[in-house]
């Protein structure tokens, strides 16, 4: 069993800790059993420094997906002769910027403070594949993203369980809060006990090292 003063592994049948003597009648069971569940080892918490190349290497592979969902929308709107939304979020953000009336792909002129064509790319680009790509990738059978696979690092809940498609989701979103935060929810990664961020934490997830 583990002391609940020291954390250190101790004879269960004593009663008190070996290590600090702390009194072990009342111990409670420790929140994270560790253990090793197929391929992922839940021995060792993945630092910050692991986590934020892992991040490095998903947003290259995002921006990779991005530039494949731009060229596949261009084609499809090419080969149905209708102007692109991209093509078209991109112009009305060079006429917002010069100062130039917006139109839309007709020439009509569009008042909106945000156009439409800018809301549904900037929500398909930074929203929704972003979201599937780790939620997906993250409650998969591989337990994290290719970033992570790649610094060999994976995801569980609090019990080294792989973890749902709508836990994922809202670690994925409850990033934001960790934004919002001045990133001090990131960076908290490096200081606290089981190196979880306040994404990880608001999801109830950890990170751990697979090498």
């Amino acid at each position: 069993m583990f002391c609940p003063k020291c954390g250190k592994d101790t004879e269960q049948s004593g009663k008190y800790c070996q290590w600090c003597g702390t009194e072990l009648k009342a111990a409670q069971p420790r929140l994270i059993f560790r253990k090793k569940t197929g391929a992922v080892s839940t021995e060792r918490f993945a630092g910050l420094a692991g986590r934020f190349l892992a991040a490095i290497v998903d947003l290259l592979f995002l921006v990779f997906i991005d530039l494949v969902m731009v060229g596949l929308v261009t084609t499809l709107a090419w080969l149905f002769a209708r102007p692109s939304p991209v093509s078209e979020a991109v112009i009305m953000l060079m006429q917002y910027y010069y100062h130039v009336p917006r139109t839309d792909g007709y020439g009509n002129v569009v008042n909106a403070v945000v156009p439409t064509q800018i809301l549904v790319v900037a929500g398909l680009l930074l929203v929704i594949v972003p979201w599937l790509y780790f939620a997906y990738l993250e409650s998969s059978k591989n337990q994290a993203t290719l970033g992570k696979m790649a610094l060999r690092i994976a995801v569980t809940d609090l019990q080294g369980n792989r973890i749902t498609f709508a836990r994922a989701t809202l670690r994925f979103f409850a990033k934001i809060v960790s934004v919002l935060t001045l990133f001090v929810g990131f960076i908290i990664i490096a200081f606290t006990r089981y190196k979880q961020g306040l994404h990880d934490m608001i999801a109830g997830c950890l990170m751990f090292s697979q090498r």
